[in-house]
């Protein structure tokens, strides 16, 4: 059990049908509680969850982890929270094959969850007139 007084949990749930490999993650304030390692596996249907905290109400909160699927790209989830201020965050995506979402839960406590989704892109045809 952690001693954090304020923390963000990180969930990275893989959705789509790729593996997804941990490259790095990399914090800009706190500590890990559960670090990343590289090179683990988020196999599809997975869940993953990393806690970055600190042990007073005072200190930022902040990093990244890098993502990798096996089809090519990279997923990059970025947060922060200064002391004072809401936290906030957003998930770069270059993989081209993939979907990915990000929402805050909690965030009215000292304890908030970052969700990051990884689905399948949509692949809707277009529809071109004849004529």
């Amino acid at each position: 059990m952690s001693t954090f007084v304020r923390s963000l949990t990180v969930e990275i749930f893989n959705a789509s049908g790729a593996d997804i490999t941990v490259n790095y993650g990399l914090l800009t304030g706190g500590m890990w509680e559960i670090a990343p390692t590289p090179g683990t596996t988020i196999c599809e249907t997975q869940q993953q969850s990393y806690i970055n905290g600190v042990t007073d109400a005072f200190t930022l909160l902040g990093g990244q982890i890098l993502l990798t699927p096996a089809a090519g790209g990279s997923i990059n989830p970025v947060w922060t929270w200064p002391s004072g201020a809401p936290v906030s965050g957003s998930v770069n995506n270059t993989a081209t094959n993939l979907a990915v979402t990000n929402q805050f839960i909690n965030t009215q406590t000292n304890n908030p969850t970052m969700q990051v989704t990884i689905t399948n892109a949509s692949t809707s045809a277009k529809i071109v007139p004849a004529g």
